[in-house]
């Protein structure tokens, strides 16, 4: 599985967010994209801001299977 949102000295992410702008506006953990074992990627919003999937948003608390080539955008 692979984190995404904003690290802290207590928090550890996989990719760091706050690298791409407001710091403030990402949750520690935004997101998790996850393998599951027949092959499909998902990912699921763990943080308030929607994440948007090829243009489509994700609100938190959801999960949404990524395609080959998806685009993942995570607002500010």
């Amino acid at each position: 599985q692979i984190t995404l949102g904003r690290a802290t000295k207590d928090n550890q992410i996989d990719v760091d967010l706050a690298l791409e702008g407001p710091a403030w506006k990402i949750s520690r953990k935004q997101g998790v994209i996850k393998l599951k074992n027949n092959g499909d990627f998902f990912i699921a919003n763990e943080g308030r801001r929607p994440i948007y999937i090829d243009g489509r948003p994700v609100l938190g608390g959801n999960k949404w299977k990524l395609n080959n080539n998806s685009v993942v955008e995570v607002t500010f």
